[in-house]
């Protein structure tokens, strides 16, 4: 009772995240799963101990062939007849986030258009680099909603937070909508907690970490630094239709 033990030892060269993100469940194929958002679900486990424990039973979303490792100038993408990447939940095989995308298209092994994370902004269709955050089920809308912050964006490096809607719980997540932002100061590790959601998931809240670290600024806020804030957001708001519109245009 008053004794860590050891359950199980993770290598230090399996493929799959050692920091995989923020859990939410989702059930698909028949079983009940944990996937993992940081803010892209790109690993996931069946919902049980025995499955948690065991390191070779995650999976992750990648365009490499099944048991491949990471490595940008020799990466095994799995193409099919047609050259087409093939993504999917395979085991034993590395994830492809963003910071390996942008390896991938460096190297000169794929074109930025054909990479499954392609996240814009839906006002100007720039794309936005997504730093941390969270997927959760939102009743309202009937769709998967990613609340995460933007690493580089116009107002601060970690300030900026964006809304995303997706179909599938592991994307694709092609639009996204800025909901706030705080100039030259961090908002870091967003959370949408849904035991907070009002009116059948019309109203949602999430939180974060508001914080001078990160962002440059030498002045911290007083009483307020490295402190939690809480927002709450109306998925019924007009300026969130752009994003809608996109989605339902798009097949």
């Amino acid at each position: 009772g008053d004794r860590f033990e050891v359950h199980a030892r993770w290598p230090d060269d399996m493929p799959v995240y050692k920091s995989p993100g923020h859990p939410f469940r989702v059930e698909a194929a028949g079983k009940r799963w944990y996937y993992f958002a940081n803010p892209y679900p790109l690993m996931r486990v069946e919902a049980d101990w025995a499955h948690i424990t065991d390191p070779t039973q995650y999976e992750a979303f990648t365009c490499l062939k099944p048991g491949s490792r990471f490595d940008p100038e020799a990466p095994n993408l799995h193409r099919d007849a047609d050259g087409e990447l093939v993504y999917g939940w395979k085991r034993d095989t590395a994830p492809i986030g963003p910071e390996r995308q942008k390896k991938l298209i460096e190297s000169g092994a794929v074109e930025p258009d054909e990479l499954w994370i392609q996240t814009r902004d839906v006002k100007t269709g720039k794309r936005i680099a997504l730093h941390g955050g969270t997927i959760q089920w939102n009743p309202y809308t009937e769709r998967w909603v990613m609340i995460a912050v933007q690493q580089g964006g116009s107002n601060s490096f970690l300030g900026d937070v964006w809304y995303a809607e997706s179909k599938a719980p592991h994307g694709p997540w092609p639009w996204a909508v800025r909901i706030a932002t705080h100039n030259d100061y961090s908002f870091y590790n967003p959370a949408h907690h849904r035991f907070f959601e009002r009116d059948g998931g019309r109203t949602i809240y999430f939180e974060g970490t508001y914080t001078n670290t990160f962002s440059g600024t030498e002045q911290p806020t007083p009483r307020y630094n490295y402190n939690q804030l809480m927002y709450r957001l109306d998925l019924t708001d007009p300026r969130l239709a752009p994003l809608r519109e996109k989605l339902t245009a798009e097949p």
